[in-house]
């Protein structure tokens, strides 16, 4: 618990403004009240995202306050959603704790997994927001981490999946006045936007290359996405502090090496301009493994 108070403050004079805690289950975290009153205290936005089944009144009004957004993962229809949750009647125990959340005042959303095969669900979600007031719907990326890895092989969504649901999302949030965004850009969007995706080098500060940064429950620190090599990680906060973690990380060329990274992605998708969409932190993080192979190759 300390050291991860001392990393959301070196966080912090790192340069970063939002505390993100999520899980696994952050409902069951002894720490989660103490680690977001400590957030809100230095003037992060601080938001929390659940699957939404220990939204009880005892588990969330003693944390409600200090949460500025909480996300809610709802997966699709009732049968989808348990069938990705992995336990029946998990649907019908998130929705049913929505009032508790509606009580408290406070904002939330949902969290929807795209796969290849569920964008037609889609609607379903919008419509359950726009119905239990839910401000939006982020339309997230299945990505092969965790149980997903074992459990969900084959279903992450391609290209016309991600431009499918990029369409949808624009259409049904002018429908029902829910904001709906999905984590996908088309490569006409990458084309426009060279400056926002592909860092200046050298990289200089940690939160210019790693606009998200991941402590995972062994305290590794990693950049962008979980799925990035492990060869760009920066190490332990139970090694070193965070502050250290970066100004080593960075002195070893790291940063400047995910900025190249990322102009190589963008390279590689504009030039073939194919699939019709992507999601950037995905293709990012396949191509420092790609990166790693070719090195230990060399």
């Amino acid at each position: 618990m300390e050291l991860l108070a001392e990393c959301i403050d070196d966080a912090y004079d790192l340069g970063y403004r939002q505390l993100a805690l999520s899980g696994g289950e952050p409902m069951i975290y002894p720490g989660l009240e103490a680690l977001l009153e400590q957030g809100k205290e230095i003037g992060m936005v601080t938001t929390v995202t659940s699957n939404g089944m220990l939204l009880s009144p005892a588990r969330w009004k003693p944390v409600a306050g200090l949460v500025d957004v909480l996300a809610i993962s709802i997966d699709g229809r009732p049968e989808e959603h348990d069938r990705i949750r992995g336990r029946e009647g998990a649907f019908d125990r998130t929705v049913a704790n929505l009032a508790t959340v509606r009580s408290s005042g406070t904002p939330f959303g949902f969290i929807f997994t795209l796969t290849q095969h569920n964008v037609d669900s889609l609607d379903f979600v919008v419509r359950l927001a726009a119905r239990e007031g839910a401000r939006s719907v982020q339309v997230h990326p299945l990505t092969l981490h965790g149980r997903a890895a074992e459990r969900m092989r084959g279903e992450r969504p391609d290209g016309i999946e991600l431009a499918a649901a990029l369409l949808g999302a624009a259409l049904l949030g002018r429908e029902l006045g829910v904001a709906v965004h999905v984590d996908a850009v088309t490569v006409e969007q990458l084309l426009l936007h060279f400056d926002a995706v592909v860092p200046l080098r050298p990289v200089r500060r940690l939160a210019d290359v790693a606009p998200v940064l991941v402590v995972d429950p062994m305290g590794r620190v990693i950049p962008m996405t979980h799925e990035v090599s492990s060869s760009l990680w920066l190490g332990s906060i139970f090694d070193a502090s965070l502050f250290e973690l970066a100004d080593a990380w960075l002195a070893a060329g790291g940063g400047d090496l995910l900025a190249e990274t990322c102009e190589q992605t963008w390279a590689e998708l504009t030039e073939r301009r194919s699939p019709q969409a992507v999601y950037w932190y995905d293709e990012v993080a396949a191509r420092t493994r790609a990166h790693l192979q070719e090195l230990a190759l060399a």
